[in-house]
């Protein structure tokens, strides 16, 4: 038997997806990490990380998929920013033993100095970006002159299925996000479409598909 979850509690998810908090955001944390892996494993395997690479990740939740950048190489290093206090604890604490710095930030301005990274990824985060042009601009600066960023999300066609979607939620499609990226700093180098299945109950398995946008810095010859 399915269960049945009230409009109270889908607003509730809704929220906790934006930002996990408390025992609840844990939980959450847990779904995430496990919903995501696929989408995270190619996102991964598009930057081509090799063990020179400085990688700064948005949004990196409970970071339960570390492991999957340091099998490329144990001299990589990582370095996460993450909004929801819960996640940072979080991944602290599944990250224990591993070289790994994770910081709190306020979504808007990432607190390193320019030229840091050439790695960066995000992965279901853009939904919630309250100024996206402006985030898209703070990932150029901090990316090297060869620094490559990738970007991935949901289609709306699968994300307006899912009843946790709500007002939180800003939705994008490869030509929204070519609009945004155009007012920004960067400059696209590569867009990719995948798919996966995800189960949304016990049981329950349904086609996910999403997109990756790989970009780089637009003033740089």
């Amino acid at each position: 038997m399915s269960l049945k979850f009230t409009e109270e509690d889908m607003r509730e998810i809704e929220k906790q997806l934006s930002c996990p908090s408390g025992p609840n955001g844990i939980e959450v944390g847990h779904k995430m990490n496990a919903s995501n892996i696929g989408m995270t494993i190619n996102s991964i395997d598009y930057l081509d990380l090799n063990g020179k690479d400085y990688v700064m990740e948005l949004g990196h939740g409970n970071c339960g998929h570390l492991d999957l950048i340091f099998k490329v190489s144990d001299r990589i290093k990582y370095f996460g920013l993450e909004l929801s206090e819960t996640m940072w604890q979080e991944a602290q604490k599944i990250n224990a033993n591993r070289h790994a710095e994770f910081r709190l930030y306020d979504g808007q301005t990432i607190p390193f100095q320019d030229n840091c990274f050439n790695k960066m990824f995000t992965v279901n985060t853009v939904y919630f970006w309250p100024n996206p042009v402006a985030l898209l601009n703070e990932i150029e600066r901090i990316l090297t002159s060869d620094g490559v960023f990738v970007l991935t999300f949901a289609t709306p066609s699968f994300m307006k299925n899912m009843p946790f979607v709500g007002e939180r939620f800003r939705l994008y499609d490869v030509t929204k996000v070519q609009k945004l990226v155009k007012e920004s700093n960067l400059i696209i180098s590569d867009i990719r479409h995948n798919s996966d299945k995800v189960e949304l109950q016990k049981g329950d398995w349904v086609t996910r598909n999403y997109i990756m946008v790989k970009m780089k810095r637009g003033n740089v010859e």
